[in-house]
């Protein structure tokens, strides 16, 4: 389960990294093609927005869970023993998964809804926006799921090879 879950957020991660990169090239190229061409490339930003932006904020967001590098604001969990930082640590978490799995809850029945509609958004291109939906769930469900192994199994478990879990909160 753990191994199977280490490479479902690695490779969301890749992919998000892959938006990024790809959202670079395309905008570039609209740029270019605007500026020196006189002709933009079709709806990029319907693309970048529906797609590009999702991907790489919402696929990553596992990655950012097991790795414990969310940011935080260390005021008061930098003054306080090591059992209290445990149980800011714990209530964190605590409440990251129940924002996320809410908010995976909603984004799923927009998806839903999306797909059963054939969502599309018109630009100078009509573009199919109901698959980048599924992106939400999907990124914030395996969030859920490293959430919830690192709440029940806390530090022993490493959900990210290579790294040492941080004990952020």
């Amino acid at each position: 389960m753990l191994r199977a879950l280490r490479f479902l957020t690695n490779a969301l991660a890749i992919l998000a990294g892959l938006s990024v990169a790809l959202m670079m090239f395309h905008v570039v190229a609209d740029v270019i093609g605007k500026y020196v061409f006189h002709y933009p490339v079709p709806s990029t930003a319907e693309v970048v927005a529906n797609y590009y932006m999702i991907a790489s904020v919402f696929l990553v967001l596992a990655f950012v869970e097991a790795k414990g590098s969310a940011i935080s604001v260390d005021l008061v969990y930098d003054n306080v023993g090591p059992a209290a930082q445990r149980v800011m640590r714990k209530a964190g978490q605590i409440g990251t998964l129940i924002f996320y799995g809410g908010l995976g809850w909603f984004s799923w029945d927009v998806a839903m809804r999306a797909f059963k509609t054939n969502e599309t958004i018109d630009g100078l291109w009509r573009v199919t926006v109901w698959p980048a939906k599924f992106m939400l769930p999907l990124g914030l469900a395996v969030a859920c799921l490293v959430l919830l192994i690192k709440i029940i199994a806390g530090d022993r478990v490493r959900l990210i090879e290579g790294t040492a879990q941080n004990h952020s909160h």
